[in-house]
């Protein structure tokens, strides 16, 4: 792609953004539902298709294009996913090969930031006083490599499968205390449908766990004293964003109850909702402040205001 010339480059882009969205989802690995033309599925997603808009009912996101599809199924970035279009030849050819199969699917190599002790101090700093993260916890988590600083001064922090096999990062920015708006975002290749940033109180195999938006809610469900579960045999995991159903990669551990820990917000409660349908283990446990999560409840708690609420979704 480097060899290219402007006007090139250009005109891959503007090809790439023209494309059908059916024809794409066909070339990632979807396929079609017979009993819903609309709807796209393959493993760890199920895809509404309607025009140039997607939406990812598992993952509980969407957009529009067939360049945004390519870099949700990819976790990749803009120029990779005109690549990918491009290398399939999509704008000049069916997706399907000579004997008629869909073409492979290249699944973007996991790219982890390099860690940078230098910078780790400031961001600790940052997680432990601005954030209320335990600074024990914390300490646990880093001589694991579960957390540490990128050379941006971000924090990342590890996805794992139930193996402790990484399967990509959450990357979050300091924010006022780096500068400008906090950055938010996933480690190229990062794949949500095979794991997430999780920790345990212990080595015991979880039977409970309490699933929420972001690892640094996860990690300040572990340090809050005031939240309603503390005994052994339990895990926090960040679903990354808004997830409608369990994660599949969950089943790796016999859980018996999973507490849905989304945000006091209307697509928190809408999203808990749908899970506590299709899964009897789901408990809805919501931070208690309408438009919080759980760091804001944690520090909440750390300046004397010991607040959660914990209720059950009716079917």
């Amino acid at each position: 792609m480097g060899t290219l010339g402007r006007t090139d480059w250009h005109g891959l882009v503007a090809t790439a953004r023209s494309l059908p969205l059916d024809r794409v989802a066909t070339a990632l690995g979807y396929r079609r539902d017979v009993t819903d033309k609309t709807r796209w599925k393959r493993p760890g997603s199920v895809l509404s298709i309607n025009g140039e808009k997607f939406f990812d009912h598992l993952a509980g996101t969407g957009g529009g294009g067939a360049i945004s599809l390519v870099m949700h199924a990819h976790g990749g970035g803009f120029r990779d996913a005109v690549a990918f279009l491009s290398e399939r030849g999509l704008s000049s050819c069916s997706p399907r090969g000579r004997d008629g199969a869909a073409p492979p699917m290249n699944r973007r190599r996991l790219e982890l930031p390099a860690p940078s002790q230098a910078q780790w101090p400031e961001v600790r700093d940052h997680l432990v006083g601005e954030r209320g993260i335990g600074g024990m916890l914390l300490h646990v988590c880093h001589a694991r490599g579960l957390v540490y600083a990128d050379c941006r001064r971000n924090a990342v922090f590890v996805s794992r499968d139930v193996s402790g096999k990484a399967t990509g990062a959450e990357i979050v920015g300091l924010g006022h205390c780096g500068g400008g708006a906090a950055f938010k975002g996933m480690a190229p290749g990062s794949r949500k449908a095979s794991g997430g940033f999780w920790m345990a109180l212990d080595a015991a195999p979880p039977e409970r766990a309490v699933l929420v938006e972001s690892a640094v809610d996860a990690l300040s469900v572990l340090t809050l004293r005031s939240f309603p579960v503390s005994e052994g045999g339990f895990v926090a995991v960040s679903a990354a964003g808004v997830a409608t159903s369990v994660p599949r990669w969950l089943d790796g551990w016999r859980l018996r109850r999973i507490l849905c820990g989304y945000d006091a917000d209307p697509a928190g409660d809408a999203a808990a909702a749908r899970l506590a349908r299709s899964d009897p283990r789901i408990v809805r446990c919501r931070p208690a402040v309408d438009g919080e999560d759980w760091n804001d409840m944690l520090v909440r708690e750390t300046m004397g205001e010991p607040v959660w609420s914990m209720t059950r979704q009716s079917g």
